[in-house]
């Protein structure tokens, strides 16, 4: 128990640095004062627990879950993950269920697993939070047959802390093209 404390402080400990470092003014290391302007410090707490509701996300959207993913969302939140616009705490939880289960995306029940990375997570002046991901999907589509890279693009978010703690409050997806293309790339945070 005393070395997880000890490790739990000390990420928190150079987490809060890393993040004064960046945001806190010029030096060798840090951008020029007022590059950052819409910034705000998080305590490391906050970053900890939204990494961890990014972290989540895959898990509970993955076959296997025993979860659907539709808990990690305010209840007042959107989201653009495909054709059809997420928007009410029934429509979240029928598009998650259905993923879980294999009823959307063509009965798929297991082989997929898709990876989020490269985490930047910003507190906004009203007491939020804005977020980018990147994401890589893998799955064997035959059994026995080779894993294949069959997505990759993006997430921007923006958080909310609630009473059940910090929420998606809308999550927008967009799919990687190729290379060269000439469709504009969502900025990130």
């Amino acid at each position: 128990r005393l070395v997880s404390f000890v490790a739990g402080a000390l990420v928190a400990l150079v987490s809060a640095t890393a993040t004064y470092l960046i945001v806190a003014g010029p030096g060798p290391s840090r951008p020029a004062a007022g590059k950052y302007p819409s910034h705000v410090l998080l305590s490391p707490e906050d970053y900890i627990e939204i990494q961890q509701l990014m972290s989540f996300y895959p898990r509970d959207v993955d076959p296997g879950s025993v979860r659907d993913a539709s808990w990690l969302f305010a209840r007042d939140a959107v989201a653009s993950l495909g054709a059809t616009p997420l928007t009410t705490p029934e429509a979240f939880k029928k598009f998650y269920t259905g993923v879980k289960d294999g009823t959307y995306g063509g009965g798929n029940l297991g082989g997929v697993r898709h990876f989020n990375s490269s985490y930047v997570i910003v507190g906004t002046p009203d007491g939020g939070a804005r977020g980018s991901s990147y994401m890589m999907q893998v799955e064997r589509r035959t059994e026995g047959g080779p894993v294949e890279v069959t997505l990759f693009g993006k997430y921007e978010d923006k958080f909310v802390k609630t009473a059940d703690g910090w929420r998606f409050k809308e999550r927008v997806w967009a799919a990687d093209t190729f290379r060269n293309s000439k469709q504009p790339v969502m900025p990130s945070p």
